[in-house]
């Protein structure tokens, strides 16, 4: 019984270890069969009936990892897989049958695992489009490259795919879409399950840029729709900026012949349906290093000396984001005109045909100048300068603009413009700041309903009314406006700098603004002594439009003429009518006393009045009046007379000035004393001395002026008899003081 006991023992040990070791060796080294020859061929000719297998050598496999339900493996090296003249080369097929279904003669594969070494692409797209013919139009654009697949399918009880797992990776690929966009280097690895492909560790090049993704996910909701997202840039590259222009489709004009160092990272998602690209969303991060634009904005040159239509920007960090059909733009950068750099900050949303922005200017190394403001900044004194609003096809709003520098602040709210960048309203500005002539503009304008009231505690009116006297043009500092009504504004100002040295106070007015002109005004201030000016415009119903200026001070007016020195005294009184353009006027200037006039200078020298030029340049001559009447129309004014009477001589002319281009005056100058003899009428001045040079029985000289401005040419001869004209105006003049 003992030694039966020990067969038994020793059979079922034998055993024992031949089932080891069979297990082992069918786990590890396989047994060679043809048995399963059809069955492989079969599940190829499952995914089409046109692919054969050449199949070389297979082997059986015992896989024991699930001890509890072991698999017979199936093995082949280095099929051939052919479609056709298309072949791919594979590693290996394995398949996974189950062991019960094997020996009950019944089996089905659960697993069928296919690995291919490097194949072309396009034989692999080849083989796809088997199942998905529109794929073989990538061929098309597919220019070279290798691919290798693992692929891993698993069946149901039936014998039907339940699921399936593609993994591979691409290398050295490259497609040409046509002579501009070409991709090459293409390389990345990839996974492709049942309803997701998934695209890692990618690289390629576009024209010199070497571009990278970590990943791309493709997610498949329906055969119809499906969900991209993954992440794209690039490396730090250097290109000519001659290919952001190609890439751009455009000349960009403003951007010179230039090497351009960048680099981007991109993350997006999107889904694509029927073709067409939904919910898309991206978030563009840039680095630019330096860059040089070339663009003549002429406007800048109105506030930035150094600046020659060339602007220069380095170290951009620009932000695109893109969520709900809504485009989000952050960036800063440093920016010069020349050698010195300054930091600009902006903010832009995109929404619709709707841009709202927020941009924050440091202007600290850079000069800066606001000529209509007669406002100077200095390099290298901290200034800063906000911009927040929106803007669309129609108009421009300035929520808010403020400019700061130490004590200067200019602040307007609520500003909108046109396209044509005219101001369509305004809701309130302040300016509080030193002028280049060292004067303080202290000024707070609001708007209430339609109306506008100013305050003002002091303001430098010298640049305006030097602007209303010599305009070329009938353009008015309301041609800035395009207002759809009727505006009234009401002016206080406590103080207003007529020039450095005179002022006036306590300015009221109130205008009346209509189609962007001025169409009525009344305006009255008072000088130190209580003498006060007064400027009245009306407009009537044939919309002639009548002007009159008084003051019982016309030094700081009259001062503005720049050929005119030494001006003292008088009072001044403008009357104009003006219609279609034409204006005719009439300008009064009362008691006053000329010191140095050089054309007058010149003439009385070329004269032989010598006394009465000295006397000029020194105390000054006196004159009890001056009358001028001219029309004007463009660029030229007609004068159809100028009178000037004085203790010492006495003018009249006439002639034309075409506005910087020609000066036509011709006339008669008469020393006081002939006119005291000719005209017995006239009262007695005094003794005036012309000097021993006076030509006896000469009564006076005719003259004649012309040229260009700065090049003027004076002729002078004596006369003896007066013209009756003279002689008329003088006793008008006399009949007028009676």
């Amino acid at each position: 019984m003992l030694k039966f006991i020990k067969i038994i023992s020793y059979s079922f040990l034998t055993l024992f270890f031949i089932c080891i070791f069979l297990i082992i060796f069918l786990s590890k080294i396989g047994l060679e069969t043809k048995r399963f020859n059809p069955l492989i061929t079969e599940q190829i000719k499952k995914y089409n009936e046109d692919l054969n297998l050449d199949i070389k050598k297979v082997k059986i496999y015992i896989s024991v990892g699930d001890f509890i339900n072991p698999k017979i493996r199936i093995g082949t090296k280095d099929p051939t897989l052919i479609l056709g003249s298309n072949k791919i080369e594979l590693k290996s097929i394995d398949a996974k049958i189950d062991i019960l279904s094997y020996f009950k003669d019944n089996f089905v594969i659960e697993e069928f695992e296919i690995l291919t070494k490097d194949n072309k692409i396009k034989d692999l797209i080849t083989i796809a489009a088997i199942k998905q013919p529109s794929l073989i139009i990538y061929n098309i654009f597919i220019k070279g490259g290798f691919a290798n697949i693992y692929g891993s399918l698993k069946f149901d009880e039936n014998g039907k795919i339940s699921n399936y797992k593609f993994e591979g990776q691409i290398k050295d690929a490259k497609i040409k879409y046509d002579e501009k966009y070409s991709f090459e280097n293409i390389n990345f690895n990839f996974t492709q399950q049942k309803d997701k492909i998934s695209i890692k560790n990618a690289n390629f090049s576009y024209n010199k840029i070497k571009l990278l993704s970590n990943e791309i996910i493709i997610s498949a909701g329906s055969d119809d729709k499906k969900k991209i997202n993954g992440d794209i840039g690039t490396q730090k590259n250097t290109i000519n900026s001659k290919l952001f222009k190609d890439i751009f489709e455009n000349d960009l004009e403003f951007i010179n012949d230039q090497e351009i160092t960048f680099k981007a990272k991109n993350k997006f998602s999107f889904i694509l349906e029927k073709g067409k690209i939904k919910e898309l969303k991206y978030l563009l991060k840039t680095n630019l290093d330096r860059i040089s634009l070339n663009k003549k904005i002429d406007f800048l040159k109105n506030y930035f000396s150094n600046y020659n239509n060339s602007i220069l920007l380095k170290n951009n960090s620009i932000t695109l984001k893109y969520e709900n059909k809504v485009l989000n733009i952050e960036g800063e950068s440093e920016f010069s005109f020349d050698t010195l750099y300054d930091k600009i900050e902006y903010k832009i949303t995109k929404k619709k045909d709707n841009f709202n922005f927020l941009t924050l200017i440091n202007i600290d190394k850079n000069s800066l100048k606001i000529k209509p403001a007669q406002y100077s900044k200095e390099k290298n004194i901290e200034s800063n300068l906000k911009l927040k609003g929106s803007y669309n096809k129609n108009n421009v709003k300035f929520n808010e603009i403020t400019y700061k520098e130490n004590q200067n602040l200019f602040e307007v709210s609520d500003l909108v413009l046109n396209n044509n960048f005219k101001i369509l309203d305004l809701n309130q500005a302040m300016v509080h700041y030193l002028n280049d002539n060292k004067k303080i503009n202290e000024l707070d304008i609001r708007r209430n309903s339609t109306n506008y009231i100013l305050n003002g505690k002091s303001f430098d009116s010298y640049k305006l009314i030097n602007e209303i006297l010599f305009s070329d043009n009938e353009k008015s500092f309301l041609d800035n406006f395009n207002f759809n009504k009727e505006r009234h504004l009401n002016i206080f100002i406590n103080k207003i700098f007529l020039d450095n040295k005179n002022f006036s106070k306590d300015l009221s007015a109130k205008a009346v603004i209509k189609d962007n002109k001025l169409y009525n005004l009344s305006l009255t201030s008072v000088f130190d002594n209580n003498e006060k000016f007064i400027i009245d415009v009306k407009t009537l119903k044939n919309n002639q439009k009548i002007t009159s200026f008084y003051s019982d001070n016309a030094e700081p007016f009259v001062k503005h003429y720049k050929f005119i020195k030494g001006f003292k005294d008088g009072k001044i009184d403008f009357y104009s009518v003006k219609k279609d353009n034409v204006s005719n006027s009439t300008l009064n200037i009362f008691d006053f006393k000329l010191k140095e006039m050089p054309a007058l200078t010149k003439l009385l020298s070329l004269a032989s009045l010598q006394g009465i030029a000295d006397i000029m340049t020194g105390e000054g001559i006196r004159f009890n009046e001056f009358e001028m009447n001219f029309s004007s129309k463009n660029k030229l004014m007609t004068i159809d007379e100028i009178y000037a009477l004085g203790p010492a001589i006495s003018i009249l002319m006439s002639g034309y000035v075409e506005s910087n281009k020609l000066i036509s005056l011709r006339g008669t100058l008469v020393p006081a004393t002939t006119l005291n003899k000719v005209i017995g009428s006239l009262p007695f001045i005094g003794n005036i001395l012309v000097g021993k040079k006076t030509g006896e029985g000469v009564f006076g000289v005719s003259f004649k002026i012309k040229g260009p401005p700065k090049k003027l040419k004076t002729t002078v001869n004596p006369i003896k008899t007066l013209t009756p004209r003279f002689i008329t105006r003088t006793l008008e003049k006399a009949k007028g003081k009676e």
